[in-house]
């Protein structure tokens, strides 16, 4: 949780200077949109840490995996790193 807690703290200091509209763009189709690599990075650590440390651990919404995993062949298909910009959000499950 501390390791989360850094990264999320440092995430935050870098997005501060941006609105929500500035997170949105895509500007190329290689390079994801800030609001995507916050939500990666939040599913990472479930995925990564929370998934495999904590007993009985469900993740929060199950459609996160394939929205938010970049590369990482073993944790199933992947969105389209080109069409990341067209994500908005999953409805809430909880």
């Amino acid at each position: 949780m501390e390791a989360f807690r850094a990264v999320r703290d440092e995430t935050e200091r870098r997005a501060a200077p941006l609105s929500a509209e500035d997170q949105l763009i895509q500007s190329m189709p290689d390079a994801s949109p800030a609001k995507w690599h916050r939500a990666h990075t939040t599913w990472f650590f479930e995925h990564s840490c929370s998934a495999s440390h904590a007993s009985g651990y469900r993740p929060f919404h199950p459609d996160y995996a394939y929205l938010f995993n970049s590369y990482y062949v073993s944790a199933g298909p992947r969105h389209a790193r080109h069409q990341r910009g067209h994500l908005t959000r999953p409805a809430p499950t909880r």
